[in-house]
This record gives structure tokens, C-alpha cells and sequence, in this order.
């Protein structure tokens, strides 16, 4: 049997989180998570302090909803460039650019992510937050290193997630140079330099490129 329908309040309750949520999501952007504060989410919001607190226990509650939604879009970006590539190393090459692009075009979104890299401040969204947060990026980093897996001659299972980690990690640093105009320096662009890492990484695998 079909569910029930939602009640009256459900409905309104699920429609208020949404508005805190986008409204949140444009505080963060604005300012980080040090620089935010549920009062400057509720004036974004249009709402009081008051009509968070019953959804939202904190900002930091609030910023792992948004980096959790983050994550999710990323995620499908991912998997709708690798869907139906059957060559391993053509799909990884193409899961790459995926990621780089999809923060190329939010830089924003880029900068929330980094947080994730500081266990500190990470541990303060609380451990249902935080252990949801790690099973995204687990499955992020999982579609590459499926894709490594594939592409490695003599596959090697802490070897593949150690290779997709790493391909991440250099990944990112290309963002963070360009979002930082500092690219240019190295006289290549960051594209340029993401796909030979990537091509040069599955030949040094054995795979073919």
C-alpha cells in the first residue's frame, strides 16, 4: 500500500527546511563556516533563529546538509560522464573532468569541500552527519577507483584506493591553484595538466590510455 500523504505541518516543515537550506547554503558561500551564524541563515531565510532550532540543532548541522546535498550533485555529475564508456581509462579520464569541471563552474562548493580535509572542524557536525559525509565521499572516490582498478594490469586493492585518493588530491590542488589565479604561473592550464596526470598515471599502471 502507498504511504500516507504527508499531514498539513510535514508538508510546511519540509518546505521551511528547504528555504533554510538554500538560504544557508548562500550564508556559507558568502562567508564560510567560521563567518556564518544561524541568525545571518535566518535573515537570509526570510525566518526567526526560532524556526531553525527545531531542524537544525547548529550552523555546523546545517553546513553538512549542504555539503552533503554538494557532494550528492558531484556524485551524479560523476556518474553521468562515466555511464556507458566502456574503456576503463577513457571513463576515468572522463569521471575526472567531471569533478573538474562541475568545481570549476562552483567554485564556492570547492571551498565548503576543503572542510572536509580538516578533521577538527569536520567532527563538530556531529557523528551521523559526519559518518554520512565520509560514506559520500567513500562512494565518489569508489567510482574512480573502480575505473583504476580497471585499468591497472596487476590490480592491487589498497594500491587502487591509494592511486584514485592521489588522483583526487592532485586534482583538487589544480583547483585551488587556479581558483587562487595562480596557475598561470606554472604556464599551463589546469585542464591540460589534470589529463596528462591522468594519462601518464594509467600507463604507469599498465593500462591502456
Amino acid at each position: 500500500m502507498p504511504g500516507a500523504a504527508p499531514t498539513y505541518q510535514e508538508t510546511l516543515d519540509a518546505h521551511r527546511r528547504r528555504l533554510i537550506v538554500a538560504a544557508a547554503r548562500r550564508v556559507f558561500q558568502a562567508h564560510g563556516l567560521e563567518g556564518a551564524s544561524i541568525r545571518a541563515i535566518a535573515q537570509a531565510a526570510g525566518c526567526t533563529t526560532g524556526a531553525i532550532y527545531p531542524l537544525f540543532r547548529s550552523k555546523e548541522e546545517l553546513f553538512a546538509v549542504v555539503l552533503g546535498e554538494s557532494l550528492a550533485a558531484l556524485t551524479q555529475e560523476v556518474r553521468a560522464a562515466m555511464d556507458g564508456i566502456a574503456m576503463p581509462a577513457k571513463a576515468l579520464r572522463r569521471g575526472t573532468l567531471a569533478i573538474y569541471k562541475y568545481y570549476d563552474a562552483h567554485p564556492s562548493e570547492l571551498t565548503l569541500s576543503l572542510v572536509l580535509f580538516n578533521a577538527d572542524r569536520s567532527s563538530s557536525f556531529g557523528s551521523r552527519h559526519q559518518d554520512t559525509l565520509k560514506r559520500q565521499l567513500d562512494e565518489l572516490l569508489a567510482l574512480l577507483a573502480e575505473q583504476v582498478r580497471k585499468s591497472a594490469a596487476k590490480p592491487f586493492l589498497p594500491m587502487v584506493r591509494l592511486e584514485a585518493t592521489a588522483l583526487i588530491t592532485y586534482l583538487v590542488g589544480l583547483l585551488v591553484l587556479k581558483q587562487g589565479r595562480k596557475i598561470d604561473v606554472l604556464g599551463n592550464k589546469a585542464s591540460v595538466l589534470l589529463a596528462h596526470y591522468t594519462k601518464n598515471m594509467v600507463a604507469r599502471l599498465g593500462g591502456a590510455v
